[in-house]
């Protein structure tokens, strides 16, 4: 029975993200005992890992329950008759806008997350704008990269995409710049990113 079949399914799902999330805590535990060693925490990597973990777990969470919301709303919707196959099978990609902040030299990181629950692989390439500042400035788009920035997502898969945006000198210290990036591949999604610079 359908219902059946998707309660399973859902539980499924929801036991393997506990376990990635019971691991991303491991990491985090381990680090935070690595910022507390004497030996350790006066070198100033320890304590910057541990806020880079901090940092990288939240948007994981975030990210991760949010794309687990937004497919299951969709496969529950069809199963109601709210929605059709084609409407189900299209590659979807959860990432949304983002607001990034750094300090001029620093190189600025982030992520986001593309996921395929159609029954073919996608070819998914990541395609980024200028930057333009709201004072009307422009930074190329090779101040950004990605890893992965051309990729396949499996059938039934996601990819994390990792960016970094390094603020060199084109970038006004206290201004504010924007962009989007759009996945090739995946129609009609793309994700927005503000990127303010302190002064």
């Amino acid at each position: 029975m359908l219902v059946d079949e998707l309660k399973r399914l859902l539980d499924t799902s929801f036991k393997a993200n506990v376990q990635l999330i019971v691991g991303a805590g491991g990491a985090f535990k381990e680090a935070a005992q690595a910022a507390r060693d004497p030996l350790r925490a006066s070198k100033p990597d320890a304590r910057a890992l541990l806020g880079d973990l901090a940092k990288l777990q939240f948007e994981y969470v975030k990210e991760l329950s949010r794309g687990s919301t937004e497919y299951w709303g969709a496969v529950a919707a069809m199963a109601k008759g709210e929605g059709t196959p084609e409407d189900a099978s299209k590659p979807t990609s959860t990432a949304h806008a983002q607001a990034l902040r750094g300090e001029p030299g620093e190189t600025v990181g982030f992520q986001f997350r593309i996921d395929n629950p159609n029954a073919e692989a996608v070819n998914a390439r990541i395609e980024s704008q200028p930057w333009s500042s709201r004072g009307g400035e422009t930074v190329d788009a090779d101040s950004l990269v990605f890893r992965p920035a051309d990729t396949v997502v499996a059938p039934g898969s996601h990819v994390v995409v990792l960016g970094q945006v390094t603020l060199d000198e084109r970038f006004v210290p206290g201004q504010t710049y924007d962009t989007v990036i759009r996945v090739a591949g995946f129609p009609g999604h793309q994700v927005a990113f503000s990127l303010s610079v302190a002064k």
